[in-house]
């Protein structure tokens, strides 16, 4: 009688210790925290915060799908506390749109510098941002409402376009950036735009009363800063 309770109790024992174990996250695969659009661009487009937790690194691949695009797009993604992308050396496209001013986002920094194959950067609504590295190869470049106050654009070379709105940047330099075509700053803290190095601009957008140093051939357009 003795042995089939002790049976009894061991069994359970290790029922219990066993879905204990599978409860763990060493059961939590890639796929089970990232998910793949089955697409062409290989975009990865959700992640399960509460599987990958707030300190996210995101690999290289998924399953066997390599990683080539980053698109989240939810307020969700305002849990995210620290964001590891070095590892997903095929990227071509990085999108982060939060969608409302009052995420509370703690995302302070993000560093592209790693990411060679990069061309595409957009950010919206990331009110704690601070700081991002950028990669040299990125062409376009699309910031909004997040609290920079100075990028750094001198190793981008390649760049094509780029955009802040509404935001804290108070001063920008450009001259490096001699493939620029598009220049749209609006609703910041920048009181002039030295543009004497940037032959190849065809178009400006800036705020009134914000001053454009240098002769260009682009066409100029003011916008209306909102209060």
């Amino acid at each position: 009688m003795k042995k089939n309770i002790y049976k009894i109790w061991l069994s359970a024992l290790i029922f219990f210790a066993i879905a204990t174990l599978c409860s763990c996250n060493f059961f939590v695969t890639d796929k089970d925290k990232f998910y793949m659009d089955k697409d062409p661009d290989y975009s990865l487009s959700r992640i399960d915060i509460d599987k990958s937790g707030r300190d996210i690194v995101i690999p290289a691949k998924v399953g066997d799908i390599t990683v080539r695009e980053i698109y989240l797009a939810d307020p969700y993604y305002s849990k995210i506390d620290s964001l590891d992308i070095s590892n997903v050396k095929k990227l071509e496209s990085f999108t982060l749109k939060l969608f409302n001013k009052n995420t509370g986002s703690k995302l302070k920094k993000l560093d592209f510098s790693k990411n060679n194959k990069l061309r595409h950067i957009e950010i919206t609504q990331t009110k704690a941002l601070k700081n991002i590295k950028f990669n040299s190869t990125c062409e376009s470049i699309y910031l909004k409402e997040i609290s920079i106050k100075k990028v750094d654009l001198k190793k981008l070379k390649k760049l094509i376009r780029f955009t802040y709105r509404e935001g804290s940047l108070e001063e920008l330099d450009i001259s490096n950036n001699q493939n620029l075509e598009s220049i749209k700053i609006v609703d910041s803290n920048v009181k002039k735009l030295d543009v004497s190095h940037n032959p190849k601009l065809k178009y400006i957008l800036i705020d009134e009363g914000t001053e454009i140093i240098g002769p260009t051939n682009a066409q100029i357009e003011y916008n209306k800063k909102t209060e």
